[in-house]
């Protein structure tokens, strides 16, 4: 998901667009009828059924597979099959249980440090001439915006890994 905002915009607003989208979003998919969910899955069946139209779609594709290290080559298949097995209820109860205050989100807020920048940040924040020669600056921790005062923040990135269960890396290989 990307939104794009013009500078001025301060990044609680862009926090609040994307939740308002999903709102939106969640309102939609309530409200449609099965026909027209059913129309909007077969639209997206016979894309995925489409033919390359060149062979670097294809190549990019299964360098993908490569790069991931997945090696699922026919994926196409295999979402084409789970799309022909999906339900519009199925979609609603996947988004309830990923969505609302009890589902989990990472918002990393990156504010810029020029005379231009809209947000405020603290005195200390500015990089010295390190920054010029490729080196990046040390994190800088802006507190918590009162519009968003029912967020965690996590301003110990150390800490906050440290207690985070680390699956290893899955490779799908049939």
């Amino acid at each position: 998901l990307l939104i794009a905002f013009k500078i001025l915009n301060s990044t609680e607003l862009v926090d609040q667009k994307i939740e308002e989208f999903l709102n939106s979003f969640y309102t939609k998919l309530t409200t449609m009828t099965q026909e027209a969910f059913s129309t909007q899955v077969t639209a997206l069946i016979k894309l995925k059924l489409c033919e390359d139209t060149h062979l670097g779609e294809e190549v990019d594709r299964n360098w993908d597979e490569v790069l991931t290290q997945q090696y699922l080559f026919d994926r196409l298949t295999h979402e084409i099959q789970a799309l022909k097995s999906f339900t519009q209820p199925d979609l609603i109860d996947w988004f309830q249980a990923h969505q609302g205050h009890t589902s989990k989100k990472l918002s990393i807020h990156v504010i810029g440090q020029g005379q231009q920048e809209p947000d405020a940040t603290p005195e200390d924040a500015t990089c010295d001439s390190k920054f010029m020669h490729g080196e990046a600056c040390q994190l800088i921790f802006v507190p918590v915006s009162p519009q968003m005062e029912h967020i965690i923040p996590i301003n110990d990135i150390a800490a906050f890994t440290s207690h985070l269960k680390l699956y290893p890396y899955h490779k799908i290989l049939k």
